[in-house]
C-alpha cells in the first residue's frame, strides 16, 4: 500500500514537471508583441502642413485591426529615413466617410545614395474613426492609393 502511494506521488511530480519551454515560448511571443506595438507610430492630427512635392511613392496601404501598414518606395540606402502621417482632422462626407492622409518623408541627413528602397511603416488608425460609423476609407491624396478601415464602436 505504501509502495503504491509512493508511486502515485512520483508520477504526479514527474507529470507536473515544467521544463520551461512553454513559459519561454510564451515570454518570447509577448516580447515580440511588445516590439511590434512599439513600432506603431501615431498619426499627427490637425497640424497644418504646407504641401510638399513627395520624393517617395506609396505602393500599398493595408489595414489589420487598428493598424495601417503603408509600403513606401524611395531612393536612399545610406542613412535612416522615417515617415510621419498627417491627418487634417476632417473627413469627406461620403458613405463611408473618407480620411485623407498626407505623408512627410523625414530624411534628416539628406541621404544622397540612389538605391531604390521599399520600407513599411505602421500607424495607429484609432484617430481616424468617424463618430457614428464603423468604416472609413483611408486615402493618400497624392496618389490613388486607399484602403478600407473597419472597426467596432
Amino acid at each position: 500500500m505504501r509502495a503504491i502511494a509512493i508511486c502515485i506521488i512520483c508520477l504526479s511530480v514527474i507529470g507536473c514537471k515544467n521544463n520551461g519551454s512553454n513559459t519561454a515560448s510564451l515570454n518570447k511571443e509577448q516580447s515580440k508583441e511588445k516590439i511590434v506595438q512599439q513600432d506603431i507610430k501615431q498619426i499627427i492630427v490637425g497640424e497644418q502642413r504646407k504641401p510638399e512635392k513627395p520624393d517617395f511613392q506609396v505602393l500599398d496601404m493595408t489595414c489589420n485591426d487598428d493598424v495601417l501598414t503603408v509600403t513606401f518606395q524611395y531612393s536612399g540606402g545610406c542613412e535612416e529615413h522615417n515617415f510621419n502621417a498627417h491627418f487634417s482632422g476632417g473627413w469627406f462626407k461620403s458613405m463611408p466617410p473618407q480620411a485623407v492622409l498626407d505623408f512627410e518623408h523625414v530624411n534628416p541627413k539628406n541621404d544622397a545614395c540612389r538605391k531604390l528602397i521599399k520600407d513599411s511603416v505602421q500607424y495607429d488608425l484609432i484617430p481616424l474613426r468617424y463618430p457614428g460609423s464603423q468604416k472609413v476609407i483611408v486615402k493618400y491624396g497624392q496618389q490613388s492609393v486607399q484602403t478600407l478601415y473597419e472597426y467596432a464602436n
